[in-house]
């Protein structure tokens, strides 16, 4: 839809919408004044109709008082003839209209009917009550019709009987009361049934019925909108006179506002012509005028939308003086002003602020574009300045940008071949096209040499450091992000070793996909039991005997075979999978102590721990339930962990080690004196033993420092009341100098490989607890 229809569409939809105001509010003020009008009128009608059965009420009464002093009657009810009785009952009763007589005794039972059969009670006993006094009369509710029930009592000379006289309350008495008052057409006598629900009993002229519209609310004795069949009525009820022992009976009078306002529909009709009429005129001045206004407007329209398709020409000249033609010449130097920001903000999107060469984004596009369209050899080099942070730190970001800078300057000159971004705050990417393993070895080294050179800037001498990884492709990627990760991923691996230049190598890779996927098949191996526990023996030295063995975890996957634990334990532990597997050990681990200790073998297992175990402080409890599930002592469980794994969380480490010593279960460090932390520490920590690190006993039969070294470790930590134990024991030499400096125990090659749990119970059986050592099991 274009501006110019919709700028006539607006003048004619404000025009409706002030004539649409117009009626509603026109209608609205007429229907409130209808509605006064016949709350008023139901009020008078609901007064007269009370006063009209009122009058009935009266004359009846008089009526039947005659009656009750007719002589012979009084003579026939102390005779009790029935007969008498019940004849002048009848022909005094169609003299004053009621449907229905009886003769009630004063104990209130009725002696004589002349609808039904004698003998019961009179329903309406607080009439009768007060009868006795003077006339009584109500409107009742008797076997689905309305009566006004007339009593009054018969003398001779004291009280002897009471006459009741029914009169009909029906359609045809409600018409005849609408006939002598102006009452509205819509009358209705109504009582509440025995589902509590108001029921019509009598209806006036007009036979809409009022009581369905109350089902679910109370009686509406103050003027109520109703919706009945459609139609709209303002209803009023009145409760008549009644007795306590009649369900309630009232008058529900309606007035119809759809009745009230039919006569105000041809003035609607005439109203709505002229308003179609005007609407027509006002359509065709509309489009007049929009035709007039919309097209310098469509004209800018059009301008805007070459803008933003990206052309910034500028647009023809507009001989226009007015607002318009202002607009126009704001819109021509505005597309100007875009085209030249525009250009400024893609050029900070895509460069790096610091060097002004392209930024990794940027970089990313070049790359793809290039191997989209000469897809052949590349490689991409990514330069890293490993002393950055460093100088960062030490000197601040200002000297850190400018050496940066600098270092971009030296890159330039190799962007010959490709492109030279800045990658990362402290990296550079060098994509150069064509280039083979061979060729981005060289040029790495060359760009070794030049960013070798140390920054020079007044008395300061800066060397960076740099390191270079390298990814090629198509070998190590088809996508340019690819190249990109892997090309970082070598860059790491450069910076920690001893040479600064890495080619990618994806089994070093701790991000490949199958690593991902490796740690999914461990979820699995846990749920299907797929893993398995076997236990090296650790030999006491004091007797020779195996009286301990260290929980090894091992994984048979079903496609891959074995699984080194090296490969899968460290991924469990970056995706904390740990735990479960921790969880799966001590089950394990307990379990089999417990079946050990039933058939005779008393072993101390140890279980490893890992550092995240150490944060999950609801780990000694856990513990605590196996103990007690496998009833295994405390005692016969050692649980080790290493240096680096207390050193993470310290308090939470302490805490959580204290609770599991307080069970009685031994803490061990393990890998002693390859970590990070000092006896003095451990001092804090509930530890009883210490184990050696296999680095320092592979060569104890031959280098006099490690033998130094493990013979001080021993003392002091016997010193410092420590079992301790040797790791990685493979020769003689190495367990007879053991046991000269008094080590507590030894577990190795030399006295047994990992076995699993039946082939070290058979070695316990066939050997007693001691071991040939120099036999590997």
């Amino acid at each position: 839809m274009n501006f110019r229809l919709r700028l006539a569409l607006l003048f004619v939809t404000t025009l409706v919408a002030v004539q649409v105001f117009t009626a509603l509010l026109a209608y609205g003020v007429a229907r409130r004044a209808l509605i006064a009008d016949g709350e008023r009128q139901l009020a008078v009608g609901a007064a007269a109709v009370a006063h009209q059965l009122d009058d009935i009420s009266s004359r009846v009464a008089d009526n039947v008082q005659v009656l009750s002093l007719d002589f012979a009657l009084r003579a026939a009810i102390a005779q009790n003839d029935q007969s008498t009785v019940l004849s002048a009952l009848r022909n005094h009763g169609r003299r004053i209209g009621a449907e229905r007589m009886l003769l009630v005794g004063l104990d209130g039972t009725v002696r004589s009917d002349t609808a039904e059969p004698a003998g019961g009670a009179f329903p309406f006993a607080d009439l009768a009550d007060a009868a006795l006094d003077h006339p009584a009369a109500a409107v009742v509710a008797l076997d689905g019709k309305a009566y006004w029930m007339i009593v009054v009592p018969v003398y001779a000379p004291k009280p002897i009987a009471l006459i009741a006289a029914g009169i009909p309350v029906d359609d045809a008495l409600l018409a005849h009361l609408q006939q002598l008052s102006a009452l509205p057409n819509t009358l209705e006598l109504v009582t509440r049934g025995a589902d509590d629900r108001w029921t019509g009993i009598a209806h006036g002229d007009d036979r809409v019925g009022i009581a369905p519209a109350l089902a679910g609310r109370e009686l509406p004795l103050q003027p109520t909108l109703v919706r009945l069949d459609a139609s709209e009525y303002v209803v009023l009820a009145t409760r008549l006179r009644e007795s306590e022992r009649s369900t309630p009976v009232a008058a529900v009078l309606g007035y119809s506002l759809d009745d009230a306002l039919r006569p105000y529909r041809s003035v609607a009709i005439a109203w709505a012509s002229l308003v179609a009429l005007g609407l027509a005129i006002g359509l065709i001045g509309a489009l007049l005028i929009a035709r007039g206004v919309a097209r310098p407007i469509e004209k800018l329209a059009a301008a805007a939308h070459r803008i933003g398709t990206g052309d910034y020409a500028p647009a023809a000249p507009m001989i226009k003086s007015d607002e318009v033609g202002q607009l126009a010449a704001a819109l021509s130097n505005m597309t100007l002003a875009i085209a030249e920001r525009e250009e400024r903000i893609r050029y900070q999107a895509e460069h790096d602020a610091v060097t002004a060469l392209p930024n990794r984004h940027a970089a990313e596009a070049v790359i793809r574009h290039a191997l989209s369209t000469r897809p052949a050899a590349g490689a991409l080099l990514m330069v890293g300045l490993a002393r950055l942070p460093e100088i960062i730190q030490t000197m601040g970001h200002t000297i850190s940008d400018r050496l940066m800078r600098d270092a971009g300057a030296r890159l330039r000159p190799f962007a010959a071949r490709g492109v030279v971004a800045r990658a990362t705050d402290t990296q550079f990417a060098l994509w150069l096209d064509g280039a083979d393993k061979a060729d981005a070895i060289a040029i790495a080294f060359r760009i070794l040499d030049v960013l070798g050179v140390p920054y020079q800037e007044s008395d300061l001498s800066i060397d960076a450091a740099p390191a270079i990884g390298i990814a090629l492709h198509p070998v190590h990627g088809e996508e340019a992000s690819t190249l990109l990760r892997r090309a970082e991923i070598a860059l790491f691996a450069a910076l920690g070793a001893e040479d600064p230049v890495a080619v990618y190598d994806a089994s070093t890779d701790p991000h490949r996909p199958e690593r991902l996927t490796l740690m999914t098949e461990l979820r699995e191996a846990l749920d299907r039991n797929q893993l398995r526990l076997h236990y090296q023996p650790k030999l006491r030295l004091a007797d020779d005997r195996i009286d301990g063995a260290e929980a090894l975890l091992r994984w048979q996957h079903p496609l891959r075979g074995a699984v080194p634990p090296d490969t899968f334990i460290p991924l469990a532990e970056r995706t904390g999978n740990i735990r479960r597997v921790t969880r799966w050990v001590l089950a394990s681990g307990i379990a089999q102590a417990h079946v050990w200790a039933a058939r005779g073998h008393a072993l101390r297992i140890a279980i490893n721990l890992s550092a995240r175990d150490l944060d999950d402080a609801d780990l000694p409890t856990r513990v605590a339930d196996l103990l007690s599930l496998h009833a295994v002592a405390p005692r016969n469980i050692v649980l080790e962990l290493t240096e680096s794994a207390v050193m993470g969380e310290p308090d939470t480490a302490v805490q959580v080690l204290k609770r599991l010593a307080d069970l009685g279960i031994d803490l061990a460090i393990d890998d002693f004196g390859v970590g990070q932390s000092s006896l003095a520490y451990l001092r804090r920590l509930p530890v009883r033993e210490i184990k050696i690190d296999r680095f320092f006993t592979q060569k104890l039969g031959e280098d006099v420092g490690d033998r130094t070294l493990v013979r001080s470790i021993v003392e002091l930590g016997h010193r410092l009341g420590y079992r301790v134990t040797a790791e990685g024991i493979e020769t003689r030499a190495a367990f007879e100098y053991l046991r000269d400096v008094g080590c507590d125990h030894v577990q190795g090659y030399y006295i047994a490989a990992a076995l699993e749990p039946d082939a070290l119970e058979a070695m316990l059986t066939r050997d007693g607890g001691a071991t040939n050592r120099g036999v590997r099991a």
